[in-house]
C-alpha cells in the first residue's frame, strides 16, 4: 500500500491550557519528578461529529511495580480501558490531580514582580514619581484557588464553596517588599512605575497548573511489557469534502479530499482512519470520573442530563481498525483545477462502518491539515429534475396560502454511479467544468454500486407549469369518527418546455393524497408510508421524459381524494 504523507497544515494559534499526554507527549516540569514510561499514540479513528478514538502503548519499566502517565484528554465516559497480556496483572490505577509548571513571558507588571522576586526595585505609586519605595521583593504571594466542594463531610461548607467551577480564583495582589526602615506590604495594583537599579529584569516567570495523573500500580514488575490505553474523546474530527469534474461528456472524475481539524494533542506519525458511518455513542457528551473533570455531585447530574459541562473543551475519539489502498495518479497534460490524487484502489469495511487510512501523519495541536484522498473516473448522466409537493397536506396548505403562487423549479442534476472501491460519506460536492464551477450542493451517502443525485444549479431554460382544478364534489360522501368528509375529484395539468440546446431527460415527482383514478402519458405509482393515521393515503407519481430543444409536453393525472367539512 502506498501510503499518502504530504498534507498541507495550517496552524492556528490559540490559547490553550497545558495539557501532558504520556501517549503525545511528555512533561518534566511538575513539584515532583514524574518519569512516565516511553508510550506513543499508534492510532486515532476520527468521526466527522468532533469524536476520536484514540490508541497508545504504554511500555512498563524494568524492575517497577509503580509507574505514572497522564491522559491527553477528557475521555469520555465508560470508553477509558486498559488491556494487557497475561504476564501483566494490573492491581490498581488511580487518577489524581498533579500540579505543574510552565515558563511564561509577563505581559502585566504584576507579572513582572512576580518574576523579579529577590532582585531591588523602585516602586512609584503615581505618574509624576512623587510617591516611591525602594527595597527588595521578598514575597509575592500566590493565587489562592477555590476551595473544593466538601458535601458529604460533616459541618458546614465555606462559603463559595457551590462556584467552584464558575468562579475564577482569587487574585493574589500582596507583595512584602524589604526596606532599609523594615518590611513593606504593598498593594500590586497601585503601582504605577517600576525602575530596576541593579540592572536588566527577568522577563519570564513561572506558572502553576493542574493535570491529571494516572497511578499503575502491578502485582510484580513486567519489564518491557506493554498497557495498551484506549478511550474515545472529543476534540479532533475530519470534514470531507468532493470536486466532480463533468468536462468529459462520457465520464465524470470525482476527487475527495479531508480536512482534519486536531485540537486535542501532537500527532507524530500516527496511522489516522477517517471513518464513514452513523456510530451510536451513548455517553460520548459525558466526560469521564478518571478526567477529573467534575467532582460526585456534577457526574451524577452529567448522567442525568446526558452531557456534560465541558466549558471551552470539546474533545472525543474513537478506534476501528481497516485498511484502504490509495494508490497516486499523475496530473493530466495541461493541469488544471482538477486534482489527480490515486484512484480508491481496495477497501474494507466493519459491520455499518467504512475506513479511510492516512498513515505516517504528523500533525500538531491546534493545526489543521488537508489530506486528499483519491481521484477517480465514474459513468454520470444529465438528469433534469421537477418535484411538485401535496397540496392537499395541512402543514403545505398552511405555508403555501402565505403566497399567492409558489415558483416552480427544476433543477439540473447529475446521476452519479460509484464504481469505485470506497463508500462516498456526506459532504458538500463542487461541480466544475472546463475549470469554472457550476454549482455547489450536498453529496448523499452513496455505497459501493449504488446511485446517487447531485444537484448542480436551477435549470432556468425549462420552464414548468402545474395546475390543480376540482372537476367533481360529492358531499358528505363519508362519515368516520364524527367527522363528515367530502369526496373531490381533482385534475392535475402539467406542461413543460426545453429552451436548451440539446435533448434533456427529465424526471417529474408529484406527491399527493387520495386514490390516483389515471395518469397521462401512465406514471409510476409508489404508496408512500407517511401519514398513516390520515384520511387519505400519500401517493408519489414519477414519470421520465425526454425533451427535445424547443419542445413542449403536456402532462396529466386525476385523484379524488376526502376533505374534512
Amino acid at each position: 500500500m502506498q501510503r499518502i504523507k504530504k498534507s498541507l497544515i495550517l496552524t492556528i494559534v490559540v490559547s490553550s491550557a497545558l495539557f501532558i499526554c504520556p501517549v503525545c507527549s511528555f512533561s518534566a516540569a511538575t513539584t515532583r519528578q514524574i518519569n512516565p514510561p516511553m508510550a506513543g499514540l499508534q492510532q486515532v479513528a476520527l468521526f466527522k461529529n468532533g469524536l476520536g478514538f484514540f490508541v497508545s502503548e504504554v511500555t512498563c519499566p524494568a524492575g517497577k511495580k509503580s509507574f505514572s502517565f497522564v491522559p491527553a484528554v477528557a475521555a469520555s465516559h465508560g470508553t477509558f480501558w486498559v488491556a494487557y497480556s497475561h504476564n501483566v496483572k494490573l492491581e490498581t490505577l488511580i487518577a489524581k490531580e498533579v500540579e505543574s509548571k510552565k515558563s511564561m513571558e509577563a505581559i502585566s507588571i504584576e507579572e513582572l514582580l512576580r518574576a523579579n522576586v529577590g532582585k531591588r526595585v523602585r516602586l512609584s505609586f503615581d505618574d509624576k514619581g512623587d510617591s516611591t519605595l525602594e527595597g527588595l521583593i521578598r514575597f509575592f504571594a500566590e493565587n489562592r484557588p477555590n476551595p473544593l466542594p466538601d458535601p458529604y463531610s460533616p459541618g458546614q461548607e465555606e462559603s463559595g464553596n457551590e462556584y467552584r467551577y464558575t468562579r475564577p480564583p482569587s487574585r493574589a495582589t500582596l507583595i512584602i517588599v524589604q526596606t532599609e526602615a523594615g518590611e513593606v506590604a504593598v498593594d500590586s495594583q497601585k503601582i504605577r512605575r517600576m525602575e530596576f537599579p541593579d540592572g536588566k529584569p527577568e522577563t519570564s516567570f513561572t506558572s502553576k497548573s493542574k493535570s491529571v495523573q494516572l497511578d499503575v500500580e502491578l502485582e510484580a514488575p513486567a519489564g518491557g511489557e506493554k498497557l495498551t490505553i484506549s478511550f474515545l474523546a472529543k476534540g479532533i474530527t475530519w470534514a470531507p469534502s468532493y470536486i466532480v469534474d463533468i468536462t468529459n461528456d462520457d465520464k465524470a472524475d470525482i476527487s475527495a479530499k479531508a480536512v482534519v481539524i486536531n485540537e486535542a494533542c501532537n500527532l507524530d506519525d500516527v496511522t489516522v482512519q477517517l471513518v464513514t458511518g452513523f456510530p451510536h455513542l451513548q455517553f460520548s457528551n459525558i466526560v469521564s470520573p478518571l478526567a477529573r473533570k467534575e467532582n460526585l455531585a456534577k457526574f451524577l447530574q452529567s448522567l442525568t442530563r446526558g452531557a456534560s459541562e465541558r466549558g471551552r473543551v470539546d474533545v472525543t475519539s474513537n478506534v476501528m481498525m481497516q485498511s484502504v489502498e490509495y494508490f497516486r495518479g499523475k496530473a493530466g497534460p495541461g493541469g488544471g483545477i482538477m486534482p489527480a490524487y490515486a484512484a480508491a484502489e481496495q477497501g474494507k469495511a466493519t459491520e455499518d462502518l467504512f475506513f479511510y487510512p492516512l498513515e505516517d501523519v504528523k500533525l500538531g495541536k491546534n493545526q489543521v491539515a488537508y489530506f486528499p484522498l483519491f481521484t477517480q473516473s465514474v459513468p454520470y448522466k444529465h438528469i433534469f429534475q421537477w418535484q411538485i409537493p401535496d397540496y392537499v397536506d395541512e402543514e403545505y396548505s398552511r405555508q403555501r396560502n402565505q403566497q399567492e403562487k409558489p415558483e416552480e423549479v427544476v433543477w439540473h442534476c447529475l446521476r452519479l454511479q460509484n464504481t469505485t472501491k470506497v463508500p462516498w460519506t456526506t459532504a458538500p460536492a463542487q461541480t466544475v467544468k472546463e475549470q469554472l464551477i457550476l454549482g455547489q450542493d450536498t453529496l448523499s451517502y452513496t455505497p459501493v454500486d449504488a446511485k446517487t443525485t447531485l444537484r448542480i444549479t436551477r435549470a432556468v431554460g425549462v420552464k414548468a407549469e402545474q395546475i390543480e382544478l376540482e372537476i367533481e364534489r360529492e358531499r358528505d360522501a363519508a362519515q368516520l369518527y364524527g367527522y363528515h368528509y367530502d369526496l373531490l375529484t381533482i385534475e392535475g395539468n402539467l406542461s413543460v418546455t426545453s429552451f436548451q440546446e440539446k435533448p434533456i431527460s427529465l424526471e417529474i415527482t408529484k406527491t399527493l393524497s387520495g386514490e390516483v383514478k389515471s395518469s397521462q402519458p401512465v406514471a409510476e405509482i409508489e404508496k408512500l408510508a407517511r401519514g398513516l393515521r390520515r384520511m387519505n393515503g400519500v401517493k408519489e407519481l414519477t414519470w421520465t421524459i425526454e425533451l427535445a430543444p424547443g419542445q413542449t409536453k403536456p402532462l396529466s393525472y386525476v385523484y379524488k381524494v376526502y376533505v374534512r367539512r
